[in-house]
């Protein structure tokens, strides 16, 4: 049953401009604009831009997503690689940002326990350590 943009927009969760965005982009597949009236959408572009947030919700980009489609093109084995290639590279990247959050989060985890070690007595540890970091002003 063909759909207009804004049906497909509702259909999906998405924006009316992330439809356009996504067709720009080459990931949804633009319909032919008739001569008069509306350009009418059919379940396979649901199908794709369901498929785009899912990619999306497991880390990959829109890069990643037309180079996917572009492979998809070429012989199976052609895209299973380029899949596994870019997987790959996602988990190496979502690994990287992992150790960064697990630095921050124990520099935190250690400012909250001096804290709490603190009590009510002496400099907040937090204040000290945000207020060292902050640049020296000039007497004048």
């Amino acid at each position: 049953m063909p759909r207009r943009i804004g049906d497909v927009a509702r259909g999906t969760g998405v924006g009316v401009e992330t439809v356009r965005f996504y067709e720009r982009e080459g990931l949804v597949d633009q319909p032919l604009k008739p001569v008069r009236g509306w350009r009418e959408y059919d379940e396979a572009a649901l199908g794709q831009i369901n498929q785009i947030k899912l990619a999306q919700g497991m880390g990959l980009t829109i890069a990643d997503m037309k180079t996917l489609k572009a492979r998809a093109k070429g012989a199976r084995a052609e895209f299973c690689g380029a899949v596994r290639e870019t997987v790959a590279a996602r988990l190496d990247a979502i690994d990287a940002e992992i150790a960064v959050l697990t630095l921050k989060r124990e520099a935190l985890a250690g400012w909250l326990k001096q804290c709490r070690r603190r009590g009510k007595r002496g400099d907040c540890p937090l204040y000290a350590g945000i207020n060292a970091l902050a640049p020296k002003r000039s007497k004048r």
